[in-house]
């Protein structure tokens, strides 16, 4: 009936009834509603009909409009719906062909639904009606966008009835399903879909490995292209060795392809990954060497991937098997040693400065686009772990000038904070090292540098917000110590003797050792937390000059910290004095628990200020460190204060700063490289 009319209308009203037949495989009904009818055999299954509706190319049929074989292709495959199909294909055997508003045939509408007696039945009667050419052609078509516009004046082609058997979830069916489609059309194996995905790309990213060597066995000249200009080794690599080893054999130009996103070849995929998939970049690199020194769109190798994700191990692969892998140089001029500092991938750079061989002493010192090294980022991330590994190697050289007439030092120097600091600040152990190695600045004229970089870091007035805001929670901390302290000699551990006793009024445990030491830890925690208030005091008040407020506001922190330690040990003897002899376990462990609170903190400040130490040890050699071995280089509270009262200000007036510095300020603020020598 769809054939004889040329300007098919749209029914102004669907009938209920022919929907439900088809959709219920009532093919007595559907034969009956379908003879009294004069509309093409078309159902509308998606709402409105469109009120100007075009017709599709194969069959005449206004879009948004299924017909009625499209419906029961997907409705099931049963006897009923077998015998349906043919009611419908007696009443309009060009419907075989036609395409739904999605351009799909029934064919690909009976496959995606994995009703495989269906799609047999459809073949059969293709077959029947127009030979194996038209079979052909019907199974070669993909669905998709189907009408032209500006922008796309040609159909864009989607995917093929083998597209949608291999999504099926059912393994059996989908096995069967693919073996009845490729024994009619093997050329099904080499149609892309509209992003080009092939069928062996999909195949292998569902991981269905049994279909990807079928389809290669069916047709040795099939697609290996996948999305985003990738191909199916881009898959594969992050999913099943077999596969990999099987595609490299049947295609080794996978290789070298790369994507439309950033160019990445599947070796880059699998660098990124990490540990797991060692053993398919060794693969790759034993099927293809060459992969390792192609770069992506960026300039980027393998080596770089890998270092970007912390693969300390992928790294290891590339050097033993390509130890020139090491000095690639990316876009910006960047070794995977850069990328390693720049990403704070600690156990990488360790393994790079540990590596005692010559191609790795090169890239040590190799200069990036700015001029920089592994060392120069180093000091500019305050990274104190990484710059430790790299101070250490002997071969580090410490002072290159990068582009802008810094060296490290330079850069340390720069980062350094100014005023109040924390003893261990990375910032300040990266400075006092690289001074300890012997590592010189750049070549400026006089005091430029301090002026440029030191002074004007100084910021008088966060320093005093930071000062009083920091002195609130101090003198809440002082006070309540104070509290506790005073509190804790009116009711002693033990109690005090009765009025009959001789000694009335005086504390039971007098005599105990113990407990003399309980009374002179809680006199070091009153003293030190009533310090810490004073200083406190000095501190919080405006008119005070800022120098004197910032030692003040030091002294606090030490009492504060002497006091909670104090405080911790009086708890202690306390303890001790009133549980033993009845409840020694429970005093042991309970000493066990608060013990640590009085030895941690010392142990990690040992730790990490010997921890440098050894690094530079390890560099210099024990007669180079002892001579170079200084107190300065120890954080100590003495130290700190000096150099409170030494911090160099900010000038209050640009022009006496300006007359400072010489008619050449001018030039020399332009940057580093004008204060050296030559310039």
């Amino acid at each position: 009936m769809g054939s004889e009319a040329t300007a098919p209308a749209v029914p102004s009203a669907i009938s209920p009834e022919l929907l439900m037949a088809a959709r219920g495989g009532k093919w007595d009904k559907l034969d009956e509603l379908l003879s009294a009818s004069t509309l093409p055999v078309v159902v509308n299954i998606e709402g409105t009909p469109p009120a100007n509706p075009r017709p599709t190319v194969a069959a005449g049929l206004p879009l948004g409009l299924d017909s009625i074989l499209h419906v029961v292709a997907s409705s099931g495959d049963d006897a009923n719906f077998l015998k349906s199909a043919d009611v419908i294909h007696t009443k309009d055997k060009e419907l075989l062909y036609a395409l739904n508003s999605n351009g799909d045939t029934p064919l690909q509408c009976a496959a995606r639904a994995g009703n495989i007696k269906m799609v047999s039945h459809l073949i059969n009667h293709a077959i029947n009606h127009g030979g194996n050419a038209r079979l052909k052609e019907m199974l070669k078509n993909q669905n998709g966008k189907r009408t032209a516009t500006a922008d796309s004046p040609r159909p864009v082609p989607g995917d093929t009835a083998l597209h949608d058997a291999l999504r099926l979830a059912d393994q059996k069916i989908r096995k069967e399903m693919v073996d009845k489609l490729l024994t009619f059309n093997v050329e099904l194996a080499s149609i892309e879909s509209t992003d080009g995905t092939s069928p062996l790309y999909l195949a292998v990213m569902l991981e269905h490995y049994d279909i990807a060597k079928a389809l290669y066995q069916k047709n040795k000249r099939l697609s290996y292209s996948g999305p985003d200009r990738q191909n199916v080794l881009h898959a594969a690599v992050l999913r099943n060795h077999d596969m990999t080893r099987n595609l490299l054999k049947w295609n080794m130009d996978l290789t070298k392809q790369r994507d439309g996103t950033m160019g990445s070849t599947p070796l880059h995929f699998a660098a990124t990954w990490g540990k797991k998939y060692g053993w398919v970049v060794k693969l790759l690199l034993e099927k293809d060497e060459s992969s390792a020194f192609q770069s992506d769109d960026k300039g980027s190798f393998p080596i770089h991937a890998a270092a970007v994700n912390m693969s300390p191990s992928i790294v290891q692969i590339f050097l033993k098997r390509h130890p020139s892998c090491g000095k690639l140089q990316d876009a910006n001029g960047r070794t995977f040693l850069h990328i390693a500092v720049k990403e704070e991938r600690t156990f990488l750079v360790k393994y790079a400065c540990w590596r005692e061989k010559p191609d790795m002493t090169a890239v040590l010192n190799i200069q990036d686009n700015a001029g920089n090294t592994a060392l120069h980022l180093a000091a500019k991330l305050s990274n104190q772990w990484i710059f430790y590994f790299l101070i250490q190697n002997p071969h580090v050289q410490l002072n290159l000038v990068n582009k802008k007439g810094q060296t490290p030092l330079d850069i340390a120097w720069k980062r350094r904070p100014q005023g109040i600091i924390y003893v261990l600040d990375p910032r300040v152990r990266i400075h006092l090292l690289l001074k300890g190695a012997g590592a010189k600045t750049g070549s400026y004229k006089r005091d430029w540098f301090l002026d440029k970089h030191v002074r004007d870091k100084v910021d008088l007035s966060k320093l005093d917000k930071m000062i009083t805001d920091s002195i609130q929670i101090i003198g809440v901390g002082s006070v309540l110590i104070v509290t506790v302290t005073m509190a804790a000699a009116i009711t002693m551990p033990g109690g005090f003797r009765a009025a009959e006793d001789r000694y009335k009024g005086a504390a039971m445990l007098s005599d105990s050792t113990v407990f003399q030491l309980f009374i002179v830890a809680n006199t070091v925690a009153l003293v030190c937390s009533g310090l810490a208030t004073m200083n406190v005091m000095f501190a919080g008040v405006a008119t005070v000059d800022i120098r004197t407020r910032m030692s003040n506001f030091l002294l606090s922190i030490l009492f504060l910290y002497c006091s909670s330690k104090a405080l911790v040990a009086s708890f202690l003897f306390g303890l001790y004095a009133v549980l033993p002899p009845t409840a020694m376990k429970i005093a042991y462990i309970s000493s066990a628990i608060a013990a640590p609170f009085l030895v941690l903190d010392v142990l990690w400040f040992i730790f990490a200020v010997a921890f440098g130490e050894a690094m530079l040890f390890r560099r210099l050699g024990c007669i180079k460190w002892l001579r170079t071995l200084s107190f300065t280089r120890f954080p100590n509270f003495i130290l700190e204060i000096k150099d409170v009262l030494e911090m160099p200000l900010p000038h209050k007036n640009k022009a006496v700063n300006s007359e400072v510095q010489g008619s050449g300020s001018d030039k020399e603020e332009k940057g580093l490289t004008a204060g050296r020598p030559g310039n």
